[in-house]
């Protein structure tokens, strides 16, 4: 099986418009970056995002993978993302999503840099 092959069926493209690096910090930063991040795009184009987690690791406990995956999931069933998937092993640990926006608002919004951190 190929890549092309591969991010097909995982529905992951390595191309993502945005990435949401939550490396670091703690779950209540986490959560409210991931929150503010899905406000900000009900007034955008939808668009694709990589979220990074940190990976877990002999030493690291607990990871935000679960607790971020299910405020997410949570976002999808509420219909504010239109994709949602955990990344692919060899692209690390966190998720892929597409953010729902709207359709009429592409190219009328710059990006915030607000939203790096």
């Amino acid at each position: 099986m190929d890549d092309v092959d591969l991010k097909r069926l995982t529905g992951y493209d390595d191309t993502a418009e945005y990435e949401l690096d939550l490396c670091g910090l703690d779950l209540p930063h986490s959560t409210e970056s991931v929150v503010r991040m899905i406000e900000r795009s009900r007034f955008r184009a939808p668009r694709s995002v990589v979220v990074r987690l940190d990976p877990a690791g002999p030493d690291t406990g607990e990871t935000l993978f679960q607790p971020i995956g299910r405020l997410l999931l949570d976002l999808r069933r509420k219909g504010q993302l239109s994709k949602l998937s955990p990344l692919p092993h060899h692209a690390g640990s966190g998720f892929y999503l597409v953010t729902l926006g709207k359709e009429d608002s592409a190219g009328a919004e710059t990006d915030d840099p607000e939203e790096d951190e």
